[in-house]
């Protein structure tokens, strides 16, 4: 089963509650902070500040779905035979660490997860006072609908591509997800409808 997050993005864009950081009072974070922020993270009040923060957090160890991945440091052999070391993003329980916004990190205390360190990040004191995207982002999604309505597939998907660009690209796969290879002759048989034969579809392959 798929799902696009994207679905979502006309309600969470134009939120009136959701919050948007004034970008010319931006400040360092002080370690003296920590405490304090860890708390109010932790009680679910902090605001009306906005931050991005490398964070230690941890969910509870039998948690079904985190709405926020942990980015794991890996090591790997490549084809050269040469270690490299970069990161890779995991869905899990137990302890994480990231980079988030407070935004971000509100989401992991609301699913029920906890706030442990914050080494290090950007705080901004005020956030503008509504969403600057809400009057545009509902005006894709009327244009989107009337389109929908029309039958013109073109113009809907141009707008749900305009919605895209403003909120990010996110699709989730469920871990029951699986994927098949197909013979030429199971292909033939269950080739898609939107392609006119399979013919065709084989001359471009061998032309490539």
């Amino acid at each position: 089963m798929d799902f696009d997050a994207n679905g979502l993005y006309a309600s969470v864009v134009s939120d009136l509650d959701k919050e948007y950081p004034k970008a010319e009072n931006p400040r360092a974070f002080q370690p003296e902070e920590e405490k304090k922020f860890v708390r109010l993270f932790n009680e679910q009040k902090f605001r009306l500040k906005t931050a991005i923060f490398k964070v230690w957090f941890e969910y509870p160890k039998l948690m079904f779905f985190q709405p926020v991945p942990s980015k794991d440091k890996i090591t790997v052999t490549n084809k050269e035979g040469k270690k490299e070391t970069g990161t890779k993003i995991r869905f899990r329980n137990g302890f994480c660490y990231n980079v988030l916004t407070s935004a971000g990190i509100q989401e992991i205390v609301k699913a029920g997860g906890r706030i442990i360190r914050i080494l290090d990040g950007i705080v901004y004191e005020k956030n503008l006072d509504r969403p600057p995207y809400g009057e545009y982002v509902l005006k894709l999604r009327d244009l989107r609908n009337q389109y929908k309505e029309e039958g013109n597939v073109l113009g809907s998907n141009c707008m749900k591509l305009l919605g895209n660009f403003l909120y990010g690209k996110s699709i989730q796969k469920d871990v029951l997800t699986t994927r098949h290879l197909w013979n030429e002759a199971t292909l033939k048989a269950n080739f898609d409808s939107h392609i006119k034969s399979y013919e065709k579809v084989n001359e471009v392959h061998r032309g490539n």
